[in-house]
């Protein structure tokens, strides 16, 4: 997909569900808004449901707590979305509500939120080569890049969507603190799993599951980290595969085919942990070899399905 100004969309509604649909597979296209200090930040476009006019007739029923980053409760689209303001969740200075153009709707793995912007100007290509961790500087951010807007080179940050998502949602929601049972840990022994995620927060709730578990396993930061180590060490066993889908170097997709394009991994359960997918992606890497996607961050889940897949 070529950059697509935001001035070329015509109506009240700036609806982008048909262009994030037209390349709902291709993980490199970001949606490029603005925060209350112009500095600029990206979305991942698979993610997106909507972007929509902040319609200050769009009714909101506003959080009480003041210490909370959620500002209330929006009916959209018959549906009660929580929102927040980008810049209130990131540590910016909050500008005065008629500077607030734009609702980006976004699906985390099925938890919808309205983040409030500044504006937004484009879509455009950023490729996995052209980032940069940023994580340890900044941790609700995943990687920094140069891009060109208007002919102009910019620097924009990728905001780390996991880390927002368990910031509104809360700890106890994705299964922080979660108890295993001992027969589900019974079902673990001596099995081995490697897992690959470029979001250092989602490593860090996996960690402490496999912990909670008493499973082996390995974490990589990246896909081609673990499909490198794969290959080379292939005379130790491996049970279990999980990768994310949306990772620099190499994502989750290129991950399941090479894996799945050797004999000797066909007995290894494949997870794909991602909450980027639609039902494009999850027949397409279904029809890869994946054994199941499921949603990031819901910690009890992942649990009782590494338990039964390795049953």
């Amino acid at each position: 997909m070529s950059s697509i100004s935001i001035d070329e969309l015509d109506g009240d509604e700036l609806d982008l569900v048909k262009l994030v649909c037209t390349d709902a597979n291709d993980f490199n296209q970001y949606l490029i808004f603005k925060a209350s200090n112009d500095e600029l930040f990206a979305l991942n476009v698979s993610k997106i449901e909507e972007v929509m006019v902040y319609d200050r007739n769009i009714k909101i029923v506003k959080n009480s707590d003041s210490n909370s980053v959620i500002y209330g409760t929006a009916d959209i689209r018959d549906y009660m979305t929580t929102v927040v303001y980008f810049d209130d969740w990131f540590g910016n200075t909050h500008l005065d509500d008629s500077e607030y153009e734009l609702i980006i709707l976004v699906n985390y793995g099925g938890q919808k939120i309205g983040v409030i912007v500044k504006s937004v100007l484009q879509i455009i290509t950023i490729e996995a080569d052209t980032m940069s961790d940023n994580s340890n500087n900044d941790n609700k951010t995943t990687f920094v890049s140069k891009i060109k807007i208007e002919g102009k080179e910019e620097i924009c940050t990728i905001y780390d969507g996991d880390k927002m998502l368990l910031d509104v949602f809360g700890e106890v929601e994705y299964g922080v603190g979660l108890e295993v049972s001992q027969e589900s840990i019974a079902v673990l022994q001596n099995k081995i799993i490697y897992f690959a995620d470029d979001s250092k927060l989602v490593r860090s709730l996996v960690e402490d599951l496999f912990h909670k578990l008493k499973v082996k396993y390995k974490i990589f930061s990246d896909g081609s980290l673990l499909v490198n180590y794969l290959f080379d060490n292939q005379d130790i066993k491996v049970d279990m595969i999980i990768t994310d889908l949306e990772m620099p170097n190499m994502g989750g997709r290129e991950v399941v085919s090479i894996i799945r394009k050797n004999s000797l991994y066909d007995e290894v359960s494949v997870l794909v942990h991602t909450n980027m997918a639609n039902d494009i992606m999850d027949e397409e890497l279904l029809n890869l070899g994946t054994n199941v996607v499921i949603a990031k961050m819901n910690m009890q889940e992942l649990s009782r399905i590494i338990v039964d897949e390795l049953s």
